[in-house]
């Protein structure tokens, strides 16, 4: 709905970067600007959201990694489903990944994008032609046409001078490198975390080495040829550590972690639950409490939704059988929320959402305050929100707590 004078009642503010952050206020918007922030009851001249009254109210949430079907696959996914899914989960800003078919390797396909008005995309160009690790994609026409970051998705780059080049080419366009750390050689079979409850479920291992070894050769490449490395999908307790050193020593490194890494553990494989067939592979409970570290401490910039819908066909059948991924961009931080709902969780939230994800894609700031644009994302964390708009079938039945209940984009104002 556009409304362009609006107040939001009674919000809890919960943003680290705001002065306001912590008080309860009444927020007052106005041709998509915070006009006035004062106590409950103060502040007169626009009509109430009534659903808004008494919930949190952040920076919009922004998910760094995230997959629709279109274009060539619109049975796992739509524009017009993701859209509303990004919704339902709290998103105002998405980055969709380029692993389309085609690929989403040209300026063509990045201009393509359709506009919703509740929901920006972020366009993530491919980084080799057609995915395939081998020739750089014609990265400069893409940034021209709005490509915010390059990568080839969860298509390692195992060419070593491919991920050089791209390093040394990229800096010139002030756009990142994405990088997905996976020695696919060391596990071609692997379906599973190499532990205990892969072993129990006869399921074939991805060990840990098969990322670790190229986090730290994508780290030392990064260290040569200069430029922006993001490491996407961490899953170790040795790659936090990794690239907690690299920033200590000044590398222009970032990292994100999915939020199934964050919330689910090896053992839920033994359920066989298709859905939790994930890559990378959930992993044990001490990768797991590394993670958490890495999120709270920084090491980690982002927490995405990795979101990768699949229909009934790639899920529906034998372990063995089943495609990597799941739906998650609409239960992200229920899931969160149930593990973590805490002052310090809710703040590292906030950061690895909204804050630096718009560092990283050269978005501009946005905070709670006045004069600040109107990019919003309204929450709590209590009860239960389900969202049903996704078409992907593959969502994880992890505990859920809390949920979005609504975002403010510009003069859109949109429930949940």
């Amino acid at each position: 709905m556009t409304i362009n004078a609006f107040i939001l009642p009674s919000i809890h503010v919960v943003d680290p970067r705001s002065p306001f952050h912590g008080q309860t206020v009444d927020v007052f918007i106005k041709d998509g600007q915070i006009q006035a922030m004062d106590s409950p009851g103060v502040l007169e001249g626009a009509p109430e959201v009534a659903w808004a009254k008494g919930m949190m109210l952040s920076p919009g949430w922004i998910d760094g990694r995230a997959r629709s079907g279109a274009p060539g696959h619109e049975e796992r996914e739509t524009y017009d489903s993701l859209a509303a899914a990004a919704l339902h989960g709290g998103f105002t800003h998405v980055a969709l990944m380029p692993s389309t078919h085609p690929a989403r390797d040209n300026r063509p396909a990045i201009e393509a994008l359709p506009e919703f008005p509740h929901v920006v995309w972020i366009p993530v160009g491919a980084l080799t032609q057609g995915l395939n690790g081998e020739k750089l994609a014609e990265l400069a026409d893409m940034r021209a046409a709005g490509a915010l970051a390059f990568s080839d998705d969860k298509h390692p780059v195992d060419r070593p001078h491919t991920l050089q080049l791209a390093l040394e080419y990229a800096q010139g366009l002030d756009a990142r490198v994405w990088s997905f750390p996976m020695e696919r050689n060391l596990c071609p079979t692997g379906v599973a975390h190499e532990g205990l409850s892969a072993l129990k479920s006869g399921m074939a291992p991805i060990p840990a080495l098969a990322e670790t070894i190229r986090v730290q050769r994508d780290l030392a490449i990064a260290e040569y040829a200069g430029g922006g490395l993001h490491l996407a999908g961490l899953s170790c307790a040795e790659s936090v550590e990794m690239v907690r050193a690299a920033k200590a020593r000044g590398l222009d490194v970032s990292a994100d972690v999915a939020i199934a890494n964050l919330v689910g553990t090896d053992s839920d494989i033994e359920s066989y639950d298709t859905a939790v067939k994930l890559i990378p592979p959930l992993r044990s409970s001490i990768d797991q409490s590394a993670l958490w570290e890495g999120v709270l401490d920084g090491s980690i910039d982002l927490i995405v939704s990795d979101h990768d819908p699949m229909d009934h066909e790639l899920k529906n059948c034998e372990w063995g059988s089943a495609s990597f991924g799941a739906a998650t961009i609409e239960q992200c931080f229920s899931w969160y929320c149930a593990v973590r709902s805490d002052r310090a969780a809710l703040e590292a939230w906030v950061e690895a959402v909204a804050h630096r994800p718009r560092t990283l894609f050269g978005l501009g700031s946005v905070t709670v305050n006045i004069g600040c644009p109107a990019d919003f994302t309204l929450f709590n964390v209590e009860g239960q929100q389900y969202g049903s708009a996704s078409l992907g079938v593959n969502v994880p039945s992890w505990p859920r707590q809390g949920g979005a209940v609504g975002t403010v984009l510009d003069t859109e104002v949109s429930a949940c």
